[in-house]
């Protein structure tokens, strides 16, 4: 245990110390960025999941929609379209799909409006229960995975991990947003005497 002390206190130890201990930080930075990119990637797994039984949900609710009348099945055109190639869409072309969705379903909202009798089905109420259900699974979804892109987006711009988080190849992941449609304001009092 002497030598070694002594050793430690000779120049080339210290050299040998201190690269010893830049290595384990390099190391230690390493596995905290893998860890945070593989809780943003669980995160979206989840994410991805509810968005594709929301698109199951959506697709036999645009079916009932459209066996009420036959001059809106574009929303259900559509919808079906982004389902049949939703497995095999990059994680962004997934976003984006997910937004485009939201947007097909406030119309499909608006064309159910039109439909009283539809909305008296008990399809109809099973399927809005079922998309209520996994709407709420997906909100806390995404509030997870943005807290996780948070952390990871906040290691990578941090000094001096930004650096290591850079030289590793870790690149900045985007967080989940609102549509614009959903930032809008609401006319409650329009909604409210069914404008």
């Amino acid at each position: 245990m002497e030598t070694i002390v002594q050793f430690l206190l000779t120049p080339t130890g210290i050299l040998v110390a201190g690269i010893v201990l830049v290595i384990l930080i390099l190391v230690g930075t390493y596995n905290r960025f893998v860890s945070l990119r593989n809780r943003v990637e669980e995160a979206f797994r989840a994410i991805d999941a509810y968005l594709e039984q929301r698109f199951d949900q959506l697709t036999k609710l645009a079916d009932a929609i459209a066996s009420y009348t036959d001059h809106e099945k574009d929303t259900h055109t559509r919808l079906a379209k982004i389902r049949s190639g939703y497995r095999e869409m990059s994680p962004d072309e997934k976003v984006q799909a997910a937004n485009e969705v939201e947007g097909l379903e406030s119309k499909m909202r608006v064309q159910i409006e039109r439909y009283p009798e539809l909305k008296a089905t008990e399809v109809y109420k099973d399927l809005t229960k079922a998309i209520n259900d996994i709407e709420e699974k997906l909100s806390a979804s995404r509030r997870s995975y943005n807290a996780n892109v948070y952390k990871f987006n906040t290691k990578l711009q941090h000094f001096p991990t930004n650096i290591i988080g850079l030289i590793m190849g870790f690149k900045k992941t985007e967080m989940f947003k609102a549509t614009e449609e959903k930032r809008q304001d609401v006319d409650l009092r329009g909604r409210l005497r069914g404008e």
